[in-house]
């Protein structure tokens, strides 16, 4: 039994005939007829009641008939449920980003997308870079953004924008512009928790002069940048950020930026995801608009 047979069925019940209802599905008497003889084979007994002037449900049939609405009507609504929820995520792209790009760049990037295609829905989830990096290759987003390069061969990446890594110190720190690599290591940080882009920067950063992470007088980690900025700001101690993370606060005046002497830290911000699964049309309509070097999409 499928929902072909249940449809006939219903035909010749609704018509009240075999020649009516074959008329009605653009089919044969004789294909109709065998339909409605196959179920009643298989349920071992008369469906319909046959008399000259036509057919009438016996008391099986209506039982039978009252099930096949149900089930139709139950077919007719999972369908829909089913397109709609279809329609849903061919407009919906799941976009993983690194903490710094999510929370700075991306959501005015997003609104600026959105005045040009309404229609996409633009679904934003904020992690460290390595949790970005394991939501790509689970399948958890459909692209990521993240600072760094990436290390897997199951990724294909694109560049998007470049930055670079800075200590920030309170407004009313001594040193001014400059602060010697020395004096790098011995002053008060709060730290990046381990698995952030920042964080494996600034150690490759560290490694090139002989030096590592743990040598750093670290007084605290913490996972939210704005977290970080007010205690560098209340004078807890300085951090090393993305340079873009702190563009407002260096302008007004509420945050100092150093560079360290000698110790250049590039950033560079790339679009990931995986290179065996194709991508979404919507989804690289946003890589597109993201990587247009004719317009200036990332804020």
């Amino acid at each position: 039994m499928d929902s072909n047979q249940l449809k006939i069925f219903c035909m010749v019940t609704r018509q009240q005939s075999f020649s009516k209802a074959a008329k009605l599905l653009h089919m044969s008497q004789p294909a109709v007829s065998t339909h409605v003889k196959n179920l009643e084979e298989f349920y071992q007994g008369q469906l319909f009641a046959r008399t000259p002037q036509g057919v009438t449900l016996t008391k099986a049939g209506e039982v039978f008939y009252n099930y096949a609405q149900k089930i139709l009507d139950l077919q007719d609504e999972m369908e829909q449920h089913i397109e709609t929820v279809f329609k849903h995520e061919n407009n919906q792209v799941v976009v993983g980003a690194s903490t710094t790009i999510g929370n700075v760049s991306l959501p005015c990037s997003i609104y600026l997308f959105k005045e040009q295609y309404p229609e996409v829905e633009l679904c934003l989830n904020i992690a460290n870079a390595e949790e970005v990096l394991s939501m790509v290759m689970s399948d958890v987003v459909d692209i990521g953004v993240v600072e760094g390069d990436t290390e897997s061969s199951t990724l294909k990446s694109l560049h998007v924008t470049s930055d670079e890594l800075v200590l920030i110190v309170p407004p009313q720190h001594p040193v001014k512009d400059v602060i010697s690599l020395q004096d790098f290591l011995k002053h008060p940080l709060i730290m990046r928790e381990d698995g952030s882009g920042t964080r494996k920067i600034l150690a490759t950063a560290l490694a090139r002069h002989g030096y590592s992470v743990n040598q750093l007088n670290v007084i605290t980690e913490m996972k939210n940048i704005y977290a970080i900025k007010s205690a560098v700001e209340a004078g807890l101690g300085g951090s090393v950020m993305p340079l873009l993370a702190v563009r407002k606060e260096a302008y007004t005046g509420t945050l100092k930026v150093l560079r360290i002497i000698d110790m250049d830290m590039p950033l560079i911000f790339n679009i990931v995801y995986p290179n065996n699964r194709p991508l979404t049309t919507k989804a690289k309509l946003f890589i597109k608009f993201l990587t247009n070097p004719e317009e200036s999409c990332l804020c």
